[in-house]
């Protein structure tokens, strides 16, 4: 049995500026792709965080879970390299971006 401070969660949480959306339809479209291909890519948790009604902002969260601090970082950095390399040919911006890994213990239930 593995002992549960064996383990390490990560996260990352992007928010994005959709400048080019006019309409939810648009945001959708945007958000949909990158988080299918980020998911397909690294198997990670993806989510779409709202804020609920606005089809110009975006809050998007990646999680994963490992016992390898190293592979949950590393994994986290090629998320935010890909969203930054989509940034420069998309029609979205990204204005805040926050990373925390930490071992699972430490993380409020």
């Amino acid at each position: 049995m593995i002992p549960m401070s064996s383990f390490f969660v990560g996260v990352l949480v992007v928010e994005l500026c959709l400048s080019a959306a006019d309409s939810l339809k648009d945001r959708r479209q945007v958000i949909r792709s990158l988080l299918d291909q980020v998911h397909r890519r690294w198997n990670v948790s993806v989510a779409d965080l709202g804020p609920d009604g606005s089809w110009k902002r975006a809050v998007l969260a990646f999680s994963v879970v490992n016992s390898s601090l190293r592979h949950i970082e590393s994994l986290l950095m090629s998320v935010e390299r890909f969203l930054e390399k989509a940034e420069d040919n998309a029609d979205f911006e990204i204005v805040r971006r926050e990373r925390v890994v930490k071992p699972h213990d430490e993380f409020s239930y």
